[in-house]
């Protein structure tokens, strides 16, 4: 690596982290004050545990934004790395670096090759933070504010969820964390929807290498059985209920996000879960492939916003800034919006926001004079 590319990726580094603690920061600030009344009443009810009601808040928003922010940073990096490159090229004009460069007969492609660079690499990041880091984290990014800093996440109760059978399954708590269900009610019906079946269980508990729930205290019923028989009406011993509603799918019933937190080795489970809709399948084909088109489309908006700051000669930088800003960030809130674009093949949808931009970004870039 050469002198040039060291010091300019060493700036850029250095505006990065600090862009990206300032953002966070920001953003941290500005969430905290619209909910500050949750976060108190939580540190409120942990106090006993962690000596005070301060020091329990400070547990709770550590406990809370702490998985959070690791979502934020995958939101927010393809920006935050064009703040950085713009912060790093306002820097050597300023120093009149770029002139020095040019006048000794370096390109400003040059100059722009160790900014992509690295880029590129720090919105590859992502994409181990999004398969390794979040996923454990899941049902915490996903829980009530009321319930950070608590070792448990509270239950919730489960209404009607149908399965890949026509089964109607409820309960009256769900706890995804131990994998549990409490008050479990089976309904199964047939093509006309009449009712075949009832199962009552005190508790089920999810069986992964089965496939199943294991019923403690289970029943079922006949509805159509007949009232003189006794042993009908007093039900028959059900020892477990083998379905695809694994604690993964009801969750994902209950929270639309909690799909994006997940790794694609267990979006790939997902993709093939009958239990789960065939639009909901094409949005899991979606995500998976977005996780890609993400990166790339992140890199496109770099070299948009590259030759608002790569000129010869040093402009007016608050102009520039202002118009690179309007660009990447119009163009990231677009790209965001074609990636929920629906009626299309998932693949082709994923990819929708790079087409688009493939052509403009290379377009731009070929406007520096150099």
């Amino acid at each position: 690596m050469k002198t040039l590319d060291r010091y300019i990726i060493k700036q850029f580094v250095i505006n990065f982290v600090i862009l990206s603690v300032v953002m966070m920061g920001l953003y941290v600030l500005v969430d905290l004050i619209v909910d500050l009344d949750e976060f108190l009443d939580a540190g409120k009810e942990l106090a006993d545990q962690h000596g005070g009601t301060v020091p329990a808040t400070l547990w709770v928003l550590g406990d809370y934004y702490g998985p959070f922010l690791l979502l934020v940073y995958i939101a927010m990096s393809g920006l935050i790395v064009v703040a950085a490159m713009g912060f790093t090229v306002s820097q050597m004009q300023r120093n009149r670096e770029l002139t020095a460069l040019l006048a000794g007969g370096v390109s400003l492609y040059r100059v722009a090759a160790p900014i992509l660079v690295a880029g590129f690499f720090f919105n590859l990041i992502s994409m181990p933070v999004q398969e390794l880091l979040i996923p454990p984290l899941a049902e915490k990014i996903v829980r009530p504010k009321s319930q950070a800093g608590s070792k448990t996440i509270q239950d919730k109760p489960v209404y009607y969820v149908l399965d890949q059978g026509g089964a109607l399954v409820s309960a009256s708590s769900f706890s995804a964390e131990r994998g549990e269900m409490v008050g479990v009610r089976i309904i199964r019906l047939d093509d006309d929807g009449r009712q075949v079946s009832l199962t009552k269980a005190d508790k089920a508990v999810w069986d992964e290498p089965g496939q199943r729930w294991r019923l403690e205290g289970g029943v079922r019923f006949d509805p159509n059985a007949d009232p003189s028989d006794v042993s009908a009406l007093q039900g028959t011993p059900v020892a477990s209920y083998v379905t695809k509603l694994s604690p993964e799918v009801l969750i994902v019933r209950q929270a639309s996000l909690y799909l994006r937190l997940l790794s694609m080795r267990q979006l790939e489970g997902m993709r093939e879960n009958p239990s789960l809709s065939e639009k909901t399948r094409g949005r899991v084909t979606q995500i998976i492939w977005s996780r890609f088109s993400t990166i790339v489309l992140s890199v496109l908006i770099l070299l948009m916003g590259l030759p608002y700051f790569l000129s010869r000669v040093p402009g007016n930088v608050l102009m520039n800034a202002t118009k690179a800003a309007g660009i990447t960030v119009g163009a990231w809130a677009g790209g965001l919006v074609l990636l929920q674009v629906g009626g299309m093949n998932p693949v082709t949808a994923a990819w929708l926001p790079v087409i688009f931009y493939l052509p403009v970004s290379f377009w731009l870039v070929t406007t520096i004079e150099t």
